[in-house]
């Protein structure tokens, strides 16, 4: 059975669908699907999605999906304006720069506009686990 997901990027005003079966991906600027259902990091060479499931929170990294929990080690290391984000678990390491959105809008936050910031400052606590299960 397909499954596909819109998804939101947290950066832009920009929205993908994924398959999660093919691992296909459409871009467009307008949502097309209503309600909430995630949120993705794209650049030249990573495309990271974090969506909602009945069993809670999953991301969807290099073809495959991985079930985060409150006993994952999330590490983000910042040095300057390059960042990492680390999933030890799982072998999940990617290397990606600062937001150019981050200061812009003096209404947004670190989390608003990095989606790596926002799982590693949030993926213990039980809110976030009640908006990413459906």
């Amino acid at each position: 059975m397909e499954q596909v997901i819109e998804l939101k990027n947290v950066e832009i005003h920009e929205y993908c669908t994924l398959n999660t079966n093919s691992g296909k991906l459409e871009f467009y600027t307008k949502k097309r699907i209503p309600g909430f259902t995630g949120h993705y990091f794209k650049n030249n060479n990573t495309f990271f999605a974090l969506y909602p499931t009945k069993n809670g929170p999953m991301i969807f990294y290099q073809n495959k999906e991985y079930q985060i929990n409150k006993a994952l080690s999330i590490i983000q290391k910042v040095d300057g304006k390059d960042r990492i984000f680390i999933l030890s678990d799982y072998n999940i390491e990617i290397h990606y720069v600062e937001s150019h959105y981050l200061n812009w809008d003096v209404w947004s936050t670190e989390d608003d506009v990095d989606l790596f910031s926002k799982i590693t400052h949030h993926y213990q606590e039980d809110s976030f686990y009640k908006r990413y299960t459906l």
